[in-house]
C-alpha cells in the first residue's frame, strides 16, 4: 500500500531488541498510515491491541482475529479487566503487541492525551514498554486536507523501559517516561527540520 503511494519508511532503532522477547510497543498516532508504517518499522514480530468493537468491522475484524492480536473490551469494567488479564497472559507467553496510547489520531505532530490501558497492560504482563515515535506521518499524508504525497516517513523505536510486574502504582510514572521520550524525539525532529 505504501509503495503504491510512493511512501517509504526509515526507521532508527535506539537500542537492539531481542526478537524472542515480548514487549508492549507504545506508538503515537498521527494519521491512518501509522498502522502500515508501524508494521514496517517495528523490528520484531507483534500483534495489535484493538478495541473489541473492531472485531465486528468487515474485513478489518476478521483480519485482526486471524493475526496474533488481542481485543480489549472496554464496554463494561468486568469485561475490561478480564480482557486485560487474557491479553496480559498472552503477552507473558511471548506475544509482543503494539498499542496507540492516545486512542485516536492527532492529525499533527502533537501528542494527544495518553490513556492508561497500554501501560496497565505492560504492567499486567510484566514486559518492557518500547516507545515508538512516528515523526512526520501527518506531513506526508494529511487527512485533514485529504492530500498524500510521496516521501519518507521517519520512525524512531526507542529503548525498552522496564516495568515491575503487577505494580500498578508505577502507571503514571511509566506514562510520563514514554511521553517524555516521544516529546523529545518530536522536538529533535522539528529542530532539525
Amino acid at each position: 500500500m505504501l509503495l503504491g503511494m510512493g511512501i517509504r519508511v526509515q526507521t532508527t532503532v535506539r537500542s537492539p531488541l531481542d526478537p524472542s522477547a515480548a514487549y508492549v510497543f507504545a506508538c503515537n498516532h498521527q494519521v491512518a498510515i501509522d498502522i502500515p508504517v508501524a508494521g514496517i518499522a517495528i523490528p520484531c514480530p507483534f500483534g495489535w491491541v484493538a478495541k473489541a468493537e473492531l472485531a465486528k468491522t468487515p474485513f478489518l475484524g476478521p483480519a485482526i482475529r486471524a493475526s496474533p492480536s488481542v481485543f480489549i473490551d472496554r464496554s463494561h469494567p468486568k469485561k475490561s479487566i478480564e480482557s486485560m488479564r487474557v491479553a496480559g497472559e498472552r503477552i507473558r507467553n511471548g506475544l509482543s503487541v503494539i498499542i496507540f496510547p492516545e486512542g485516536a489520531r492527532s492529525y499533527s505532530a502533537s501528542l494527544g492525551t495518553f490513556k492508561r490501558g497500554a501501560f496497565q497492560l505492560a504492567i499486567e504482563a510484566g514486559v518492557p514498554v518500547v516507545p515508538v515515535t512516528i515523526l512526520n506521518g501527518w506531513d506526508i499524508c494529511n487527512e485533514k486536507t485529504r492530500r498524500c504525497r510521496p516521501g519518507v516517513v521517519h520512525v524512531v523505536v526507542g529503548e525498552p523501559i522496564q516495568v515491575v510486574a503487577g505494580d500498578r502504582k508505577q502507571t503514571d510514572a511509566l506514562m510520563t517516561s514514554v511521553r517524555t521520550v516521544m516529546e523529545n524525539e518530536l522536538a529533535a525532529w522539528e529542530a532539525d527540520a
